[in-house]
């Protein structure tokens, strides 16, 4: 089999493992046997040194040094000369790459194509596609990218049998993430991400260089950051210094300028106090990480402590404190993103070849989730001004996608295309969130008679990266998709919209579901697949669901929504309030009344499924209630199975066709019937947009 290899690609270290003959992950480890390699780069007349040779001469203030580019990956204004030569953060990345790669090989005496590649959680969709690039600018084929959290939890968890809660707390040089895990024998689930790609050891290294400048220009009336040399000198002393203060208390730094030569005695109290709003950033990401898991710290097992940022004892201490318990012991914060990347690697080469290449115990489940939300420019309800409308949200496990359908009016004498700005980002404010590209939807074929009907499909793939999909509904053709990363002057977005733009009418869906006695057992079970289904064939970028439950009263179970995380625990919230009794176990209750209430003030299309296997005892007030006093917009479908009366569905259904009496058996592909007639009814064209459609005249 070919080897395979996972490569932690780090702001200020990189490392590289692989899976040995034994099954096991190691590391591989360069000339002088560390496994860390510095992510640095000196570019010299006539060669390019990297790693332990370019740090040497980054101490001795070399200008030609390359570090700390694995920042700025992504930004298009980043550009580094050397020698007549520019550089991108993706072209440094894939030189350091392919180092990485030739030790690899050296080490293993085999030509090395396949890797897994590591990136900050926290990375946004260019900086993923970049990374990528970078890997097959250095000769590898980038099997997947693995958030650098989510690998070393799987290096720790690969062996782990207990259900658990785990902190992923990732401090690196230059990069900071967190992340929640639940680990169990079966499977390793990401929960919750979040962190800061602009946060990480540099930055305490940064508050040290500042203090002691400021220092010694208050003694001195001179600035030594007004030389490069000085300044790279003082850089390289305040990493030393922040290393010795993790096992010592106070550490000297002499600094030389103008031919004054002065030493600082920097004490781990001072460090600690200078730095202590960093610490505080890292504590309120994590924090909040904590809250869109919905969990607390008393739910939290251990805390997996990464990057070799997390030796400083402030990080320990916290913790300590936070949980009641020191972090985990044993795991090497400097190891375990490039091991967990190795384990990765291999169990990618397992799913294509199904053959076992390791032995590290019961192969395991993985679920990643995104850390920004994904969205595209709206107009408002109020037709008033531009807003940012999240599709995918933060934290949803990945691959995912939405889709998104659109009727438009086509002429034969023009090209008629589609144009869509995708964003990722938490705000409403298109401003406050990062733009990621405009995609233009072309080729729609002209419909003489009736409008273009579109679908337009929204997705994340296994590696975070967002990916575009059209198809033309009525010829059922894809459609390409052309992405124009050059956005142009986005002043338009402040100023009101100039056009209204036709979509496919929302709908909204309330599903009723009789909770009395006599759905216990398997009706009920029945009951809440067919509800499953029905949710999975709507298409929830157009669509809100809601699902109450009825039976001496009434519950509001789940709350209209178009989220897809939330209508997950239909089954668990379902059978929750049915065994609680909490609404009783008989047929008193109708439903109309509270579908009233949550569907009344809704726009678009508007349905009331109700489903029961029963007799009502007051049919006459039920039937009563049905016909005269709900909002006349909503559809009513009865469905019945078991003792239901036929001949009362049909009094509370809007139209005989409505009305449907059916078995158990039948209940599932009776509401995916359902879902498809819904979505299909509901292609009409209404002048309110819910995505931000140009028509090209």
């Amino acid at each position: 089999m070919t080897q395979r290899i996972g490569i932690d690609l780090g702001t200020t270290f990189s490392a590289v493992a692989y899976i040995n003959k034994y099954g096991q992950p190691e590391m591989i480890r360069h000339e002088n046997g560390n496994t860390a390699i510095p992510s640095v780069i000196n570019f010299t007349e006539n060669d390019i040194l990297i790693g332990d040779a370019a740090k040497e001469r980054q101490a001795f203030g070399d200008p030609d040094i390359a570090s700390f580019f694995k920042r700025s990956m992504g930004e298009d204004e980043y550009v580094q000369f050397f020698h007549d030569h520019t550089y991108t953060p993706t072209d440094l990345s894939a030189i350091l790459l392919k180092h990485l790669k030739s030790l690899a090989e050296n080490q293993l005496q085999t030509t090395i194509s396949e890797a897994v590649i590591t990136v900050p959680a926290y990375f946004e969709n260019k900086q993923r596609e970049e990374t990528i690039k970078a890997g097959k600018k250095a000769g590898l084929n980038v099997q997947t990218i693995i958030n650098e959290p989510t690998a070393a939890a799987l290096a720790y968890g690969i062996n782990q049998s207990n259900e658990q809660h785990l902190i992923v707390y990732d401090l690196g040089g230059g990069t900071f993430d967190v992340t929640v895990v639940k680990v169990s024998a079966a499977a390793i689930n990401v929960l919750a991400t979040d962190g800061d790609h602009s946060l990480g050891g540099k930055d305490w290294d940064d508050c040290i260089v500042s203090y002691v400048a400021q220092r010694f220009e208050d003694i001195h009336g001179v600035n030594p950051l007004n030389s490069l040399e000085t300044m790279n000198e003082l850089h390289v002393e305040a990493e030393r210094i922040k290393k010795m203060l993790s096992v010592r208390t106070k550490a000297p730094l002499t600094i030389v300028y103008e031919n004054i030569r002065e030493t600082f005695t920097i004490t781990r109290e001072l460090f600690e106090q200078l730095t202590s709003h960093l610490m505080e950033r890292t504590w309120n990401l994590t924090r909040q990480t904590l809250w869109e898991a919905h969990l607390e710290w008393e739910d939290i097992s251990d805390v997996l402590l990464v990057g070799g940022s997390t030796r400083m004892p402030m990080v320990h201490d916290y913790i300590d404190q936070a949980i009641g318990k020191p972090p985990l012991k044993g795991v090497h914060p400097d190891e375990a993103v490039a091991l967990g990347a190795a384990i990765r690697a291999n169990m990618v080469a397992e799913d294509e070849t199904e053959q076992p290449t390791m032995q590290l115990g019961a192969s395991k489940n993985i679920s990643d989730v995104m850390s920004h939300s994904m969205g595209l420019i709206t107009i408002n309800e109020e037709q008033t001004s531009y807003i940012n409308s999240i599709l995918l949200y933060k934290n949803e496990p990945i691959p995912a996608e939405r889709k998104r359908p659109y009727q438009i009016k086509t002429h034969p004498q023009r090209d008629n295309e589609i144009e869509v700005y995708v964003t990722q980002g938490e705000s409403e404010d298109p401003f406050e969130c990062t733009i990621i590209g405009k995609y233009r939807i072309t080729n729609i074929n002209h419909q003489p008679n009736h409008q273009a009907e579109v679908e337009i499909t929204y997705a994340y793939d296994h590696n975070g990266v967002i990916q575009i999909k059209a198809k033309d509904l009525i010829d059922e053709h894809p459609l390409d998709v052309l992405r124009d990363d050059d956005i142009g002057n986005l002043d338009w977005l402040s100023e009101p919209p100039e056009e209204e733009v036709e979509e496919i009418m929302p709908v909204n869906v309330v599903i009723a579901i009789d909770l009395s006695g006599s759905m216990a057992g398997r009706p009920l079970k029945k009951s809440l697949d067919a509800a499953n289904k029905f949710i999975s064939e709507m298409d929830l970028g157009n669509s809100s669901i809601g699902l109450i439950g009825f039976a001496n009263d009434v519950k509001t179970i789940i709350p209209l929504t178009d989220n897809p995380k939330k209508l997950s625990f239909v089954h668990s919230a379902f059978e929750e309030t049915f065994h609680s009794k909490i609404i009783g176990r008989g047929n008193l209750a109708e439903p109309f009344t509270e579908a009233n209430k949550i569907l009344a003030t809704c726009e678009g299309r508007k349905f009331l499924i109700v489903l029961t296997d029963g007799r009502w005892q007051d049919q006459q007030t039920a039937v009563h209630i049905a016909n005269h006093q709900i909002d006349e917009t909503i559809e009513v479908i009865a469905i019945g199975f078991g003792y239901a009366d036929e001949r009362f569905l049909a009094k509370i259904a809007t139209t005989d066709e409505h009305a449907l009496f059916t078995d158990e058996t039948q209940l599932v592909s009776s509401f995916s019937k359902i879902a498809q007639e819904i979505t299909h009814t509901s292609a009409k064209p209404i002048k309110k947009s819910s995505g931000l459609l140009r028509l090209f005249r």
